[in-house]
C-alpha cells in the first residue's frame, strides 16, 4: 500500500465518486490513499447500506452519499477527478452499464481505483472465504441474482481492459487480521451460511446445499475465515 500511496501522491484526487459504497467500508482506506480530497461522494442502492454510511461519517464535511443506480448515473459527463470501485465487480452482469457510467463521469484527465477480491493462491483461512463466497453467488444466481465467484487476477485485469480503461499500476495486499480463529468473525459467517440454506430450502437439491453450508460451517471451525487477496488497479482512460 506504500507503494501504490507514493505512486498516487501526484494526483489530486478533487471531486471523488465511491461507486457501490455500501456502509462506506472503503472510504478510509480512500482517505488513507489520497490528497487534495475536495469530497467523496458514496453511491448505492441498497438503503439499508446508505443510512449505515451515513451515520458511520455524521458531521465529516467532506463526504456525502447519494441513493443512485450505478448503471445510470444523474451525473454529468466529466464530474468527478478520480472515480472508485471496491468489491462490486463480480456483482456487474455482463453488459452492464456500470463501467461504461464510471468512464462518461471522470474527467478527461481522471483516475480511476478499482478493487478486487481475488482468489489465487489463498491461504487456508482465505479458501475457506472463497468458498462460502462462491456458495452464498450459486444460491444467490439460482434465485435470479446476478453473483459471480471470486475472480482470478488475470479475469479482472481483463474486465478493466476490455472495458477501455487503460491499466497504469497495480498492487496486491492482505488485511492483516492477527486471528483468523476470531469468534466474532466466525458467529457471524455461520449464522450467514444458515440463512443461505434457508433461502435454498425450495431447491430440488436443497440437499447438497444444505451439505455444502454445513461443510464452510465445519471448516470455520478447524481453519478459521481471512479476507482474501485484493488487487488494486489504477488507470486511466484510453486514448
Amino acid at each position: 500500500m506504500d507503494e501504490l500511496k507514493k505512486h498516487l501522491s501526484t494526483h489530486r484526487a478533487g471531486q471523488v465518486l465511491d461507486v457501490g459504497t455500501g456502509s462506506g467500508r472503503f472510504i478510509p482506506t480512500l482517505l488513507e490513499l489520497f490528497s487534495g480530497i475536495e469530497q467523496i461522494t458514496g453511491m448505492d442502492t441498497d438503503m439499508d447500506s446508505l443510512r449505515q454510511a451515513e451515520a458511520a461519517y455524521a458531521g465529516h464535511g467532506k463526504i456525502q452519499f447519494k441513493p443512485m443506480d450505478a448503471g445510470n448515473m444523474e451525473f454529468a459527463d466529466g464530474t468527478f477527478d478520480t472515480v472508485c470501485i471496491s468489491n462490486a465487480l463480480h456483482h456487474l452482469p455482463p453488459g452492464a452499464q456500470v463501467l461504461e457510467e464510471m468512464k462518461r463521469v471522470v474527467k478527461r484527465n481522471g483516475l480511476f481505483l478499482m478493487n478486487e477480491l481475488v482468489s489465487d493462491e489463498p491461504n487456508e483461512a482465505q479458501l475457506t472465504h472463497i468458498l462460502y463466497h462462491h456458495f452464498s453467488a450459486d444460491i444467490d444466481q439460482r434465485l435470479g441474482i446476478y453473483h459471480h465467484h471470486t475472480y482470478t487476477r488475470q479475469e479482472v485485469r481483463d474486465i478493466v481492459t476490455a472495458s477501455g480503461i487503460s491499466i497504469q499500476w497495480t498492487c496486491e495486499y492482505n488485511e492483516p487480521k492477527p486471528d483468523v480463529m476470531a469468534e466474532r468473525d466466525i458467529h457471524l459467517v455461520t449464522n450467514a451460511c444458515k440463512q443461505h440454506m434457508e433461502r435454498a430450502k425450495a431447491f430440488e437439491d436443497y440437499a447438497a446445499f444444505a451439505e455444502q453450508g454445513n461443510s464452510i460451517i465445519e471448516r470455520l471451525k478447524t481453519v478459521g475465515i481471512q479476507r482474501p487477496t485484493q488487487l488494486m488497479i489504477v488507470g486511466d482512460l484510453e486514448d
